[in-house]
């Protein structure tokens, strides 16, 4: 239960990294000619960043995830940690965004990234009220955050490997969406 849950887990933060590519990373623009936010902008919109660092995030969080490691909370916390670090600077920027639903679902992301932080303490202590939590307010708020991200602009992984990680959280977020209408 425990290695499926790790690997529900592994998923989630997959999707939230993958969500802030830049199909641009290729030729070095960081200004798309598809971008239709602001068509005068001369430098890369804080939506375009956040997808790109979204996407690194969660392909950063997955190059260290060890599938067969049993999850304790030093190692939960390491894997939260390397996407905030591409991500926490968007708490709390809602209204920075030119789009107010990418905002919306990167600050829901983010918040849910600190709040499974915050309740990391217990997957040593009580894993199973820990997974309890996890799963009815931090996985359930972070995939519907990543379903909306890839509904406004569809994420892709070059690696294949990644893109199915991240296609189980978007359907995951789609499942909870649904749920929740």
């Amino acid at each position: 239960m425990k290695k499926l849950f790790t690997l529900l887990l592994s998923c989630m933060v997959v999707f939230g990294l993958s969500a802030c590519t830049n199909n641009n990373k290729d030729t070095g623009q960081s200004n798309s000619t598809k971008q239709t936010d602001t068509p005068t902008q001369t430098e890369q919109s804080i939506d375009e960043a956040f997808y790109k660092d979204f996407k690194t995030a969660l392909e950063e969080r997955w190059k260290i995830e060890e599938n067969d490691a049993e999850l304790t909370t030093e190692l939960y916390t390491r894997y939260v940690d390397t996407e905030l670090k591409y991500l926490s600077k968007y708490e709390h920027k809602e209204d920075s965004f030119n789009n107010h639903e990418i905002g919306e679902a990167a600050e829901d992301y983010v918040e849910a990234l600190v709040e499974g932080k915050q309740m990391a303490y217990l997957i040593d202590k009580d894993y199973t009220k820990w997974q309890h939590e996890y799963e009815d307010e931090v996985f359930e708020e972070s995939t519907e955050a990543v379903y909306k991200l890839n509904t406004i602009k569809k994420i892709t992984f070059e690696n294949e490997e990644n893109q199915k990680k991240f296609d189980r959280l978007v359907k995951y977020g789609e499942e909870y969406s649904k749920r929740d209408d």
